[in-house]
């Protein structure tokens, strides 16, 4: 009993150190992410669940019968990284002996739960401020709750030596999980959840002091319905002025339309990393990692196909191989290679061959002397450090290579016959650099780098304000400017499109000015100046500029009117 109430405590005790946590870093999380928290929101959700009982060996888990249950929830969050949410489950749970395998017993029981969880958002903690939100979101959780058990059998006996408990009961527990969230409009979302709840002992009806905990494992899918308008973004907090000279007022600010885009090209950028059998051209779609390699390339293909409207004008392909074979073979490679992702991508979505524009390099020697010359491993593929998901980086360049970096560089950099360069490559250092960056570099220089070109249609301001958070690269920044003066002056949805339009659009100096005077006017003053930097060398730029030198202390001024006059 000791020992429980001091894991109670424990648990306790980090649940209000999370949520003190939550509050106290709310404003930094939303300075550093600038991304939009979400309103109050509903969720309700069903699934399956098993019950764990005093006897459960994991090897026999399965044979553990399904059961169900449901729950209702409602959430708030207090940044775009942590929140928290109280749900309301009912459960239907069911166990078995399975020590009893002859003859084992099988009961059903019922409850009711109410849990406080602490959320954390797993993906917003991972994009940066500069990052729309995305319709995917991954969240971790941790709860304390009470269960009400009842509706036991009351005329079964178990075949357990440990008592059995059939009267209702309240208990105390606790639960851990994930929930896999994809939104499909401003105010509806799909749902996935995983959690792992653990209860007090005789949540199951049987009590056995050996092991003081019962478990339950659900699994759940719903939606999650968002009360208000998606975009809610969380002030910074202006900071106590400390000096009488700083400008405390916000003058008038320069915010412009940005010049209009005659045709909205877009362009997609990648680069694949396919497995061929060695001396092959052809494509092996199920071969090593290809089937992560090929999904990331349609995924690329699909994301300038979410619109029916969208016209994909072309797609162009460069194919590299590694220089570890005769020059000519490895022509060849490369030409075959990259007109099989041509035909592979035709056979999957119908494309003609003239939207196609074909190119190759047979020797990326440009990549092999960038890895050693600046130990980058940003564009390296290394086999025995790879998966699907990930282009991971190669271990940091070992001794036996750099100590002969510039031995190595010296031959790469030579006038001659490529095939006789590589022979002399080998030689280098009795051959052991040369075999270190033929396992772990010139995988990576086996690549195809692609460019998907599409043309998307002019939005009316309806159309544009379901996209800015959705598909902010289809909307021009004169487009996002016509939805941000659409919403109040002042309102999170005016604030957003102008900052999401400096974001999709980094060179557009008129759009950095409009971010540069959001940001002012939210009092982000560290934003603000990097996206004034951007802003050009005009007047109106200089004078944003000179704002914030004058909010943050370090320019005199006077007021003339409702603007600054700077000194």
């Amino acid at each position: 009993m000791k020992d429980k109430k001091q894991m109670i405590g424990t648990l306790l005790l980090g649940l209000l150190s999370l949520s003190a946590g939550a509050k106290e870093n709310s404003q930094a999380d939303s300075i550093r992410y600038g991304k939009t928290k979400e309103p109050l929101y509903l969720q309700l959700y069903g699934g399956i669940n098993k019950s764990a009982n005093e006897h459960l060996p994991w090897s026999e888990f399965s044979k553990y019968p399904w059961a169900y249950g449901c729950f209702l929830a409602v959430g708030k969050e207090f940044s775009p990284v942590w929140g928290v949410r109280m749900a309301l489950a009912y459960n239907v749970d069911k166990s078995r002996n399975v020590q009893e395998c002859d003859n084992p017993d099988t009961w059903k029981w019922q409850n009711v739960e109410l849990f406080a969880d602490a959320t954390f958002d797993i993906t917003d903690a991972l994009r940066s401020h500069e990052e729309k939100c995305g319709r995917f979101n991954l969240k971790g959780f941790l709860g304390i709750g009470g269960l009400y058990t009842f509706g036991f059998p009351q005329g079964k006996a178990l075949s357990y030596d440990a008592p059995y408990s059939r009267d209702s009961k309240m208990l105390f527990g606790f639960r851990g999980g994930l929930t896999a969230t994809y939104r499909l409009n401003k105010n509806l979302a799909l749902g996935a959840e995983l959690s792992q709840t653990m209860a007090m002992d005789a949540f199951n009806g049987v009590v056995d002091h050996k092991a003081p905990l019962d478990g339950r494992t659900n699994l759940s899918v719903g939606v999650t319905y968002y009360l208000n308008k998606r975009g809610k973004r969380q002030q910074a907090a202006l900071a106590p002025i400390q000096y009488d000279h700083r400008l405390k007022v916000i003058p008038a600010l320069p915010i412009q339309l940005p010049s209009q885009e005659a045709v909205k090209v877009r362009r997609i950028v990648g680069r694949a990393f396919l497995d061929f059998p060695i001396n092959e051209t052809a494509i092996y779609p199920e071969y090593r990692l290809n089937p992560g390699e090929l999904r990331r390339i349609k995924a690329s293909v699909d994301s300038a196909r979410f619109d029916e409207s969208v016209r994909i004008t072309r797609i162009s392909l460069h194919g590299y191989a590694s220089p570890e074979s005769p020059y000519a073979n490895n022509t060849r490679l490369a030409k075959g290679r990259t007109e099989a992702l041509m035909s592979y991508l035709q056979k999957q979505y119908g494309f003609a061959t003239s939207i196609f524009k074909i190119n190759y390099t047979p020797e990326d020697w440009d990549n092999l002397r960038n890895f050693i010359a600046n130990d980058d491993r940003r564009l390296i593929k290394a086999d025995a450090w790879y998966s699907d998901a990930h282009i991971k980086e190669t271990p940091k360049m070992p001794a036996v290579v750099y100590s002969y970096k510039q031995q190595l560089l010296d031959v790469i950099d030579r006038q001659m016959d490529l095939d006789a360069k590589e022979e002399l490559l080998k030689r280098v250092g009795d051959g052991k650099p040369y075999q270190w960056l033929l396992q772990h570099v010139y995988p990576g220089l086996r690549h195809t780098d692609y460019v998907i070109e599409y043309i998307v249609k002019p939005y009316p301001i309806a159309e544009a304000r379901e996209l800015v958070y959705m598909h902010p690269e289809a909307l021009s920044a004169e487009e996002l400017y016509r939805v941000a003066i659409s919403y109040d002056e002042g309102s999170d949805e005016y604030y957003d499109a102008l900052m999401i339009a400096a974001n999709q659009n980094p060179t557009d100096t008129i759009a950095n000015l409009n971010a540069a005077c959001a940001c002012i006017k939210r009092h982000r003053l560290i934003d603000a100046r990097q996206y004034a930097l951007k802003a050009g060398d005009g007047e109106n730029a200089k004078y944003v500029r000179g704002i914030i030198d004058a909010m943050e202390g370090k320019a005199i001024w006077r007021m003339d009117g409702d603007r600054v006059i700077l000194q």
